[in-house]
């Protein structure tokens, strides 16, 4: 009776242990649903799976398109928003994730206007060369003109943005040093 009774108990113990093993390891095998694309401002970041009605990603691509720092301890993948550290700009605490997304947001901004510029260039040159009046020439060339100097303009404003987003990337890197 006392090997009976050991050996329910040998087969439970062993039993309980392969479902726990089994739970540990549960995407082992496990059939791929479908596959998603993750974007981020329209552009592809990384692909996903989909199991069990659930998005996997790697984590990596998720954490640069997010501006996450992140880390490999062992066993754990330890992700940190650097977004939340300020740095003193003229005398005033500034956050860094948020200013960067601001001149990103703006440097997208200026791109679209840039491109609007060169549209409208595009339709005052056909038109110049369509007219056989000096003075409407001179009209659409003035136009132009003036629409080529403010693309100049917006670049300037775009290369300023673009330096000031290096310059906080580089003083979020002094800080973690």
């Amino acid at each position: 009776m006392k090997k009976f009774i050991s050996g329910v108990i040998v087969g439970a113990l062993l039993f309980a242990g392969t479902s726990v093993f089994a739970d540990s390891v549960g995407l082992i095998g496990q059939k791929v649903q479908g596959l998603f694309t993750i974007e981020k401002s329209g552009v592809k970041v990384a692909d996903a799976v989909i199991i069990n009605g659930s998005a996997y990603a790697p984590v990596r691509a998720v954490a640069d398109a997010t501006g996450s720092e992140l880390k490999v301890e062992g066993k754990k993948i330890i992700m940190s928003d650097s977004s939340n550290k300020t740095v003193d700009i003229n005398g005033e605490e500034v956050n860094v994730g948020i200013r960067i997304k601001y001149l990103q947001d703006q440097i997208r901004s200026y791109q679209e206007s840039i491109s609007s510029d060169k549209t409208l260039i595009e339709e005052n040159q056909k038109n110049k060369d369509s007219v056989t009046s000096e003075g409407s020439k001179e009209i659409f060339q003035f136009t132009i003109d003036n629409l080529q100097k403010r693309i100049n303009e917006t670049q300037v404003k775009i290369d300023a943005a673009n330096k000031e987003i290096t310059a906080l990337q580089a003083q979020v890197t002094a800080l973690e040093k």
